[in-house]
């Protein structure tokens, strides 16, 4: 067992990673197979440290950030046109279509013939000092690869962009189709200048690849050194490890007013489409910003960017710990790794078993993180945001998760696929992705301890879809403001959730269409608590202590609902089933029914069973008490009574039958359409044998 050291700012593959002074660069190349095995500790050198960026106000559930004062100085919004020359058309592309600030971008569409070093398109900005500033920030996104050396944005002192003063090199961006948000240092480095009259972009000295490209640019500001920029993530998080306050990537700043992102390519618009944006407390409270470490970006979304390369052994994990000092080697930070382009998976771990991964955050890459196959492995992740989805996991199992803010994602905070048998202590604030918190797929046997806070995503809190059975929820404290349901259950089966809370605006609390899954002490508010499909044979969710009532149990039914109560009922002690059709689906071939009795019985000795029956509807509905055939011998068809066409009047319902082997009977009520959608009571029930 050795202890190894990984810095991906300043180490080197080459090295051996015996210390921070001969640290790997990366986990594919440095911590190889040959290199690692079982026991292993590879520490990861940790990120900067947050600072300060004064007091801000969070509103919840909007996208908007407003700082006290602005800590930035616009250069040009991109809400007019530039001026093309050279080589280059421009167009003003409107920000539902493409952008990400305010109601345009500004594209450059490159000709057959480029020519090196010249003027492509320019801006007039108006006299600017930018003095105080040593950097640009800015949102590109390319058709074509860019090739470092294509590209220059220049600030310059005259209005039409031909007297440069501050230059900034464009570097390489092997993808396309993504935005990618670049702050950079003016060449030669140092203050920009006091005078600046428009903003420019030349072709580079390098034409490689540049024939009919197309650029699409928005958002230039003027930053610091070590200032806010769009590469910067936002909290109320003041602390340098854990917390309790996600960390959000940026789209777009404008003076005070910052825009919260989602994945890169979300649209700066402030619909539903645009992003989810902030859940939590509305409050103006001191915050913070803290800059990741960029890794080399991804060309394609299924390029892996860190790969897991060795497994552990059971006792002997091998252990990937982010957040170490390496001045003081001491474990006080968090490590997080940076895409920029949404591209890739940010820490794979693919046929590996008995691995650990603390410490380690991911963000803007298409996986965050990416197990297939992964099994006993250990995982804890404080913040995973502004992905395709956080974390993937597919076909692993028996591992341990704790996760926190897993936010902002453009489709899921965490999608689970065919994964058997994990435990999550904790997923805290699975909250404003596009589609849902947290995705469960064909999964079975899993234990969900904590799930807190899965709010104000575009579809789902939590949704189990196509097959999860037998899945265990101890707690979801908060699936709230999700736009479909706070918790679905889809193709679904045999999951309990033991205790929720559901608050929504639209949609419903629980959807149920179709499965068979159970909850307890449910607390759902809004006008549709519980819905589901209405063309499933027995489709049913099972309420306990419904809406938080100890003793008030439902089982929503496709068709109908099937609760206890006390306003109804034949005698003034216990509960009485109340039956209540709610589709003509829900015929005499198809009636709603509940167990109200299983009976031990001995053999050759007649069973009579009484119950009393109450209908709101004299003709449209009817009622029947039910000893199912086939149940024990003696017994070959169903044993049936039938209520009468009467109104609102207590009537007792009788069978009998004689079994010829001993055992165990069940005793059905149903409730059936016949011409009207109505109710069916059920109470007092006796049962003897001779």
């Amino acid at each position: 067992m050795a202890t190894f050291y990984l810095d991906y700012v300043n180490g080197s593959d080459s090295n051996n990673g015996s210390s921070w002074a001969l640290a790997w660069k990366t986990f594919t190349s440095g911590a190889t197979a040959a290199r690692i095995a079982s026991g292993d500790i590879i520490r990861v050198a940790k990120s900067p440290t947050p600072s300060s960026i004064g007091n801000t106000t969070w509103t919840d559930r909007s996208k908007t950030v407003t700082l006290a004062s602005a800590l930035t100085q616009n250069i040009d919004l991109c809400e007019v046109i530039w001026t093309g020359t050279g080589d280059t058309t421009v167009t003003l592309v409107a920000v539902g279509t493409d952008g990400k600030q305010g109601d345009y971008s500004v594209r450059l569409t490159v000709d057959s013939s480029p020519q090196a070093n010249i003027l492509q398109a320019y801006h007039a900005t108006g006299t600017l000092d930018l003095s105080s500033k040593q950097k640009i920030s800015f949102w590109i996104k390319n058709t074509s690869a860019i090739v470092a050396g294509n590209w220059v944005v220049k600030l310059c002192s005259d209005t039409a962009g031909a007297t440069p003063v501050d230059e900034f090199p464009i570097p390489a961006i092997p993808s396309t189709g993504y935005w990618v948000p670049l702050t950079l240092t003016r060449t030669g480095e140092g203050n920009l200048n006091s005078s600046i009259g428009s903003i420019a972009i030349y072709t580079g000295g390098v034409t490689t690849g540049l024939a009919s490209s197309v650029i699409t640019v928005d958002d230039f500001i003027a930053c610091t050194s070590d200032g806010l920029n769009l590469q910067s993530l936002i909290s109320k998080n003041s602390l340098e490890q854990g917390g309790s306050e996600g960390w959000f990537g940026i789209q777009s700043i404008d003076n005070t007013d910052i825009k919260l992102d989602n994945e890169v390519n979300t649209k700066g618009i402030t619909t539903v489409s645009g992003g989810r944006g902030y859940s939590g407390a509305s409050e103006t409270v001191a915050s913070y910003k803290r800059e990741t470490i960029k890794t080399a970006m991804a060309s394609a979304t299924s390029t892996v960017v860190n790969n897991v390369m060795d497994s552990g052994s059971s006792g002997n994990q091998i252990q990937f710990q982010g957040g170490y000092n390496t001045a003081s080697n001491e474990q006080d930070g968090e490590t997080f790794f940076d895409g920029l382009n949404g591209n890739g998976y940010g820490i794979q771990i693919s046929s590996k078993s008995y691995v650990t991964l603390n410490r380690l955050q991911v963000v803007r890459y298409y996986y965050g993180i990416n197990l297939t196959s992964a099994t006993w492995c250990n995982f804890s992740f404080q913040n995973l945001s502004n992905n395709f989805t956080g974390l993937y996991g597919s076909s692993s199992h028996n591992n341990t998760f704790s996760l926190f803010a897993n936010v902002n994602q453009s489709a899921y905070g965490i999608r689970l696929v065919a994964c058997i048998r994990n435990t999550f202590t904790e997923i805290t604030n699975a909250n404003s992705n596009f589609n849902a918190g947290l995705w469960i797929e064909g999964n079975s046997f899993n234990n969900y301890v904590i799930l807190a806070s899965n709010l104000n995503n575009n579809v789902y809190g939590l949704y189990l879809y196509a097959g999860p059975a037998n899945n265990l929820f101890d707690e979801i404290t908060k699936a709230d403001y999700n736009t479909t349901a706070g918790i679905a259950f889809e193709f679904a089966y045999y999951n309990l959730v033991k205790k929720c809370s559901s608050t929504f605006s639209a949609g419903s609390g629980i959807l149920n269409n179709p499965g068979i899954n159970f909850v307890r002490n449910a607390v759902l508010t809004g006008t549709t608590e519980v819905s589901g499909g209405m063309v499933y044979s027995d489709c049913c969710l099972f309420s306990w202590n419904h809406d938080g009532n100890v003793g008030d149990f439902r089982i929503y039914y496709d068709g109908g609902q099937i609760l206890a109560q006390t306003a109804v009922r034949h005698t003034p002690s216990g509960k009485a089933w109340k039956l209540e059709v709610t589709s003509s689906t829900r015929t005499s071939s198809y009636p709603l029914r509940v167990k109200i009795a299983e009976v031990p019985v001995n053999a050759n000795s007649q069973v009579t069973v009484k119950a009393w029956f109450y209908k709101d509807s004299a003709s449209g509905i009817a009622g029947k008490l039910v000893c199912r055939g086939k149940q024990l011998t003696g017994i070959p068809n169903d044993v049936t009574a039938t209520t009468s066409e009467i109104l609102q009047t207590w009537e007792e319902l009788t069978i009998q039958f004689t079994p010829t082997e001993a055992g165990i009977l069940e005793i059905e009520a149903w409730a059936y359409y016949v011409s009207a959608l109505s109710n069916v009571y059920v109470h007092d029930l006796t049962i003897s044998q001779v």
